[in-house]
């Protein structure tokens, strides 16, 4: 398991070195024009709330790992809420047809976004505990660096601003540091479980996979920021 989790330090310190990254700490650029991607992430933010909902949990059960999960789904199962509310706080709110909303949420400008779904739905729908564990790990992983330059912008925001924002704010940042996963001593437990040689390659393919997903997604938002476009109907 120790091989495992190196892997996913390693593709997280890949990951930060994303794009997306660079252009959220450009401070030439006005930080509400950094965040306008924010409407692009509707389609993974209220998905991830039914994920953490229906597919993760697994009660009642007396597996250690799935406790883990279990514990760890719990906590993150308000963020939806924190995300409508600063929409509006952006200006990402207009007054839209229901049918122009779903045309932007299912359209060419977010299919990264909806493939990260579908893809986090395919890797912990029925899978075991263990493999439902690494799957939040790198969810988390992938979500605190995402989070930790988002809030920073978020703040240069707020500072500007009387908004106070919680989703895309610091407070959401200090939230992920929180979790229960990110424990030293959950840590330590894990890199003590023995793997047999399968299920190490499974396992690593969760963490390739996820991480994938999650870099396409980054980019896919940095071109959406850059192009200026906005979910207003035509």
């Amino acid at each position: 398991m120790r091989r495992v989790l190196q892997a996913l330090d390693q593709r997280t310190e890949q990951f930060e070195r994303a794009p997306l990254f660079e252009f959220l700490r450009n401070r030439q650029i006005p930080a509400r024009e950094r965040l306008s991607f924010a409407p692009c992430v509707a389609h993974f933010v209220m998905s991830f709330a039914d994920l953490y909902a229906f597919v993760l949990p697994e009660e009642p059960t007396s597996d250690p790992y799935q406790e883990l999960v279990n514990a760890h789904t719990k906590e993150d199962e308000n963020h939806w809420r924190w995300f409508l509310a600063d929409l509006a706080k952006l200006d990402c709110n207009p007054q839209l047809a229901f049918t122009d909303a779903l045309r932007f949420i299912w359209s060419d400008a977010t299919v990264q976004m909806r493939m990260l779904t579908y893809a986090m739905c395919r890797l912990g729908s029925n899978a075991d505990s263990l493999t439902k564990l690494v799957l939040v790990h790198c969810i988390e992983a992938a979500g605190k660096v995402t989070v930790g330059h988002v809030s920073a912008v978020g703040g240069e925001l707020m500072a500007q601003t009387d908004e106070r924002l919680t989703y895309f704010g610091p407070h959401h940042s200090n939230a992920e540091a929180d979790h229960t996963i990110e424990d030293v001593g959950v840590r330590h437990r894990l890199e003590e479980a023995h793997l047999q040689p399968d299920q190490r390659q499974a396992l690593l393919r969760v963490v390739d996979e996820s991480f994938v997903h999650f870099t396409n997604f980054t980019n896919e938002m940095l071109k959406f920021a850059k192009s200026g476009q906005t979910v207003n109907p035509g």
